[in-house]
Parts: C-alpha cells; sequence; structure tokens
C-alpha cells in the first residue's frame, strides 16, 4: 500500500511540474543536469546552456575522424583549434533588404458605367475590340519570330 501511494505521488509531482516546463518557467536542462563534482564535471557546463550579456570565447577544430568539435576551454596545441567570439548583441539571421519601393502614379478614377446601359454595353465591345487587337499582334509577332528561325 506504501508503494503505491508513493509512486501516486511521484507521479503527481510530475504532472505538477511538466506544464511549467511546457510553459519555459523551469529549465528542463537544469534539472537533468546533475553537477554533482564527483562526476568528473567539477562545474564546467555545456556550450547549450550559456546565456550571458558577455561575450563567450570558443574553440573549434577538427578532431582525428574529421568531426568538427567545439569547447570552451582550449585544446591541446598541437590540434591547431580556432578561437571563435560570440557576441550576445549581434544577429545570428542576418536582416532581409527590402527594396524601395517604386512610385506609382496617381489612380485616375473614371466614372463606373454599368456594363447594362446602352453606354455600358458599347464600352464593353470597345474593350473587347482593343483586346482582340492586341492579341492579334501578339500572335502576329511570334509568327514572324517563327518564321525567322
Amino acid at each position: 500500500m506504501k508503494f503505491k501511494i508513493i509512486i501516486m505521488l511521484v507521479i503527481l509531482g510530475l504532472l505538477s511540474v511538466m506544464p511549467l516546463v511546457y510553459m519555459g518557467k523551469v529549465d528542463s536542462q537544469a534539472l537533468i543536469d546533475f553537477d554533482f563534482g564527483w562526476f568528473g564535471k567539477q562545474g564546467t557546463g555545456s556550450l547549450s546552456s550559456v546565456v550571458t550579456d558577455e561575450k563567450v570565447h570558443v574553440y573549434k577544430w577538427r578532431d582525428q575522424n574529421g568531426v568538427m568539435q567545439f569547447s570552451n576551454e582550449r585544446p591541446p596545441l598541437s590540434v591547431g583549434a580556432k578561437q571563435i567570439v560570440l557576441n550576445p548583441n549581434s544577429n545570428v539571421i542576418q536582416a532581409v533588404k527590402i527594396a524601395e519601393k517604386k512610385k506609382v502614379a496617381p489612380v485616375v478614377k473614371t466614372e463606373s458605367v454599368s456594363p447594362y446601359s446602352v453606354s455600358g454595353m458599347k464600352k464593353v465591345m470597345d474593350d473587347a475590340k482593343g483586346v482582340e487587337q492586341v492579341l492579334q499582334q501578339r500572335h502576329e509577332e511570334q509568327q514572324q519570330m517563327m518564321e525567322n528561325l
């Protein structure tokens, strides 16, 4: 019976902490990353947990297998590591350059004529004839281009 109660309390504790982890109120990495000292960590944090307003110095090199390595501790001099300074005040993603807006000619408002009136039907027919002329001209230009090939 005591075992069931303990299990229920553990589950209840986990269920009460999970919403805080998902909302970002509790750092789950800190809950998992125990720093006991006798396991060899001795106070060194990982690069992923670095949150600071100061510049961070990181060393970058390739190991004997060709894998890229990163560390905040200086590797042996024989490795030939490159030091990188991470500035927290710089953008990680470059800004998108936006082209200047071209000036658009002002739109002249014309009187709208109902297409169902006599004058509206004449305007529709004139517009259709204009479109037909443009398409006919385009067709002739294409025919000339085909003949020149």
